[in-house]
C-alpha cells in the first residue's frame, strides 16, 4: 500500500461582530491535525491582538513552526500574486531560522523607547534619557521591581537625583554608590509618609556619601529626620513664621497666592524639612484666614 503524508493549509481571519470579514492569512503545509489546531489557535490570538491594538492584519502566507506552536511570515500575498508557488520545506526552515535569529537580537532603540513609554506610562523624553545612559533602563526597572511606587514617581529620582550625582563625579550607572534596592527602600519610606521629599533628598545624598554602608531607615533614625508627628508643634512654628512675615501675609490676602510657597519654605527651614508639606499648607491657610 502506498503511504501518503498529510499536508493541510489553514485560512484564518478575525473580525469584530457586525463588521465585514477580516483579512485572510494562510498557513501552509501543516502535516498533522494537532499542529493544525495549534496553528489556528495561534493565528486567532495573534490576529485578535493586532486588531485590538488598532493594527492591520496582512494578507500573507505563513509557515507553522511545530516546536513553538507559532506561525512565521513567509511571503506577502499582496506582493506575490502567483498562487501556484507552494513554499518548500527549505522555505519553511529558512523562515523559522530567521524568526529565531530575530528573537535573539537586542531591542532596537526605537522599539525599546516605545515599550518604556507604553509599559510604564512615562514621558517620551524620559525614555530618551534612560536610553542615553548605558545601564539606566536596567537600574530604573530594578527599582520598580522592588518598590510599590508608580513608575512616574520613580523616574524623577532616577533621571534627576541619581543622574545628577553620576554626572558630578563622572561615573557610569554601574558605579553608582546607591543600588536600585537601596533607592527602592528610600522611596518606600517616602510613600509611607515617614519623611518628606526634601528630607528624602538629604537621605539620598547621605546614602551616596557612605556608599550604601547605611540604609535609608538608619540615616533617618540617626539624624532624627522623621516627620514631626506632633501637630501642635507644627502649628506653633507656622504661627511664628506668619508673625515674622507680615508683608507676605498681606500679599496673600491681596490675592498673591504664590506667596504661600515662601511661607511654606520658611516653615520647612525651621523644621529642617521634617514637617508634612500638606499639613503645613492647610495650617498656614487656616491661620491666615483666622487673623483676617
Amino acid at each position: 500500500m502506498r503511504r501518503f503524508q498529510l499536508r493541510v493549509d489553514a485560512n484564518v481571519s478575525v473580525h469584530r461582530p457586525g463588521e465585514p470579514l477580516g483579512v485572510r492569512t494562510e498557513v501552509k503545509n501543516i502535516n498533522s491535525v494537532r499542529y493544525l489546531a495549534r496553528a489556528i489557535d495561534y493565528e486567532i490570538r495573534r490576529q485578535t491582538d493586532v486588531v485590538r491594538r488598532g493594527g492591520s492584519v496582512r494578507n500573507e502566507t505563513r509557515a507553522c513552526d511545530p516546536k513553538s506552536g507559532t506561525t512565521v511570515a513567509m511571503r506577502d500575498k499582496e506582493v506575490y500574486e502567483d498562487p501556484s508557488r507552494i513554499p518548500s520545506g527549505a522555505d519553511v526552515r529558512q523562515a523559522v531560522v530567521v524568526q529565531s535569529l530575530r528573537a535573539k537580537l537586542p531591542e532596537l532603540p526605537g522599539v525599546r523607547r516605545d515599550r518604556l513609554v507604553e509599559t510604564y506610562d512615562i514621558l517620551p523624553e524620559h525614555s530618551f534619557t534612560l536610553l542615553n545612559e548605558e545601564g539606566l533602563v536596567e537600574y530604573f526597572e530594578s527599582v520598580l521591581k522592588a518598590t510599590s511606587r508608580e513608575p512616574r514617581k520613580v523616574i524623577g529620582w532616577v533621571t534627576n537625583e541619581l543622574l545628577a550625582f553620576l554626572k558630578q563625579q563622572d561615573l557610569n550607572v554601574s558605579q553608582s554608590h546607591v543600588s536600585p534596592s537601596s533607592m527602592a527602600q528610600l522611596l518606600e519610606l517616602l510613600e509611607a509618609g515617614s519623611n518628606s521629599s526634601s528630607v528624602a533628598k538629604q537621605v539620598f545624598q547621605e546614602m551616596w556619601r557612605c556608599s550604601g554602608a547605611k540604609t535609608a531607615a538608619q540615616i533617618i533614625h540617626e539624624q532624627d529626620l522623621s516627620l514631626i508627628s506632633d501637630m501642635e508643634q507644627v502649628r506653633v512654628i507656622c504661627a511664628k513664621v506668619l508673625d515674622s512675615h507680615p508683608h507676605e501675609v498681606q500679599a496673600f490676602r491681596a490675592g498673591k497666592k504664590k506667596v504661600l510657597n515662601k511661607l511654606m519654605g520658611s516653615v520647612q527651614k525651621e523644621t529642617k524639612g521634617r514637617a508634612d508639606p500638606v499639613a503645613v499648607r492647610k495650617i498656614l491657610q487656616a491661620k491666615i484666614s483666622e487673623t483676617v
